[in-house]
């Protein structure tokens, strides 16, 4: 395991030859847990500072529609920062998985290209994610008016638009789990399983 992600370090930049399915799932795995260990730190330091605000208030003799507001205030730019931190975040792991992923396609006799056209999938997943932020707040706002009617076709809607969220994961994990060529391909020889 620990080769296979040495390899796939290694080789950021190498977008030629053939990876096997273990040695790409093995490095997928790596960089899943590097993930959520990050978000889960992150979540926590956001968590914190909005509960530690409420406190705040509170304890300076806010009344509960004031500690409410704090919160609101402080979720919207949480929100805000999440968006923008989820862009950082993707470019880097496009990044870190382009060649490999471009190798795994090779091991199953595939073109490269569709890594590209996955990727930009992603990528406008991620931009209609940064381009919704103030609508995402505006539904947070209705749901906290009282107006349920309105916030449920605004989440109806935006539910619906965040489906097409999915595509580029789903053909990644569909083209990652590929069958490898036996033997030699136009991409090269057999690879060795790390």
């Amino acid at each position: 395991m620990f080769e296979a992600i040495r390899y796939n370090l290694a080789g950021l930049a190498n977008f030629s030859g053939r990876d096997s399915r273990s040695t790409f799932w093995f490095y997928m795995l790596f960089l899943f847990v590097v993930y959520m260990i990050l978000s889960v730190v992150g979540g926590l330091v956001v968590a914190g500072g909005m509960i530690g605000g409420a406190f705040e208030a509170a304890k300076a003799g806010a009344d509960q529609v004031e500690v409410n507001r704090q919160i609101m205030s402080r979720f919207e730019t949480t929100i805000r920062m999440s968006a923008w931190l989820n862009v950082v975040v993707t470019l880097v792991i496009v990044a870190l998985v382009a060649a490999s992923f471009t190798r795994r396609l090779h091991d199953s006799n595939k073109p490269g290209w569709i890594g590209l056209v996955i990727g930009v999938i992603y990528l406008g997943a991620c931009a209609y994610t940064v381009g919704t932020i103030d609508e995402t707040i505006a539904l947070m706002h209705k749901a906290q008016s009282g107006d349920a009617a309105t916030a449920q076709a605004m989440q109806a809607r935006m539910a619906a638009r965040g489906l097409a969220g999915w595509a580029a994961p789903v053909l990644f994990v569909i083209f990652g789990l590929l069958s490898s060529s036996d033997g030699d391909n136009r991409y090269g020889p057999e690879p060795d399983h790390l």
